[in-house]
């Protein structure tokens, strides 16, 4: 489980570096093909960091050693999918890695109706409260901040105000995709689907879970639903 997310990533970044490296090859391999994708980037400084954050959450977390690029669900997915596929799986992988940013999206919902503007002063303030006034807990908050105006999420209005944009509707697929996902990041294979933390699906309409679960009932899983409790076992 991370603890600071510290530096902002855009989707395209992720979604070229995924596609890009080659598993049994070495990460530092792929290292100057990265400074061609975040080109946006000005000093070999901030591309270093955003491909520090980039590995660390896409490839390293799915692996013992750094010592070479292993095979993982995301390298895998992103070779077959489009970006836009992508973008909502990538995002839960943000929210159920990084312990504050599940805290962060469960703030964002309680402060602010899809109606609101989002204020970055009321975010960090929540966000301080539960964590502490460290340079960090700050520098978080303002990383996902730009990452969800990335994500098409948000649009800053002032340098404090952002404007909801009207969220997308995902598909059941990416849905099971995103439950595939939370499954190898907890180590589990086992999803209590009354249970979950939903902050995963948060920024997307989301279709019925158990009606996912149902879907792919067999082909991906298998689906128990009794009294008072709706399990997927992997």
């Amino acid at each position: 489980m991370m603890i600071g997310y510290d530096r902002p990533l855009k989707p395209e970044w992720i979604y070229k570096s995924l596609r890009m490296v080659q598993p049994g090859k070495r990460p530092e391999e792929f290292y100057d093909a990265y400074n061609d994708i975040a080109v946006e980037l000005t000093g070999k400084d901030g591309r270093r960091k955003t491909r520090t954050v980039l590995f660390r959450t896409f490839i390293y977390r799915f692996q013992d050693t750094k010592t070479v690029i292993e095979n993982n669900f995301l390298i895998e997915l992103s070779k077959q999918k489009n970006l836009e596929y992508m973008k909502p799986i990538y995002l839960s992988m943000f929210i159920i890695d990084y312990d504050i940013l599940t805290y962060f999206t469960q703030m964002y919902f309680k402060i602010f109706d899809a109606s609101q503007q989002v204020s970055s002063t009321a975010l960090t303030k929540k966000m301080t409260e539960a964590y502490g006034d460290a340079e960090i807990i700050k520098r978080s908050t303002r990383s996902f901040l730009k990452t969800l105006t990335d994500f098409n999420i948000i649009k800053p209005r002032t340098s404090t105000i952002y404007d909801q944009s009207t969220k997308k509707t995902i598909s059941e697929e990416q849905v099971a995709d995103i439950l595939y996902l939370y499954s190898i990041v907890k180590g589990t294979k086992q999803i209590d689907l009354l249970n979950i933390d939903k902050s995963i699906f948060a920024f997307y309409d989301t279709p019925n879970l158990s009606d996912v679960a149902n879907k792919f009932h067999i082909d991906k899983w298998e689906y128990i639903n009794g009294l008072n409790r709706e399990l997927i076992i992997l």
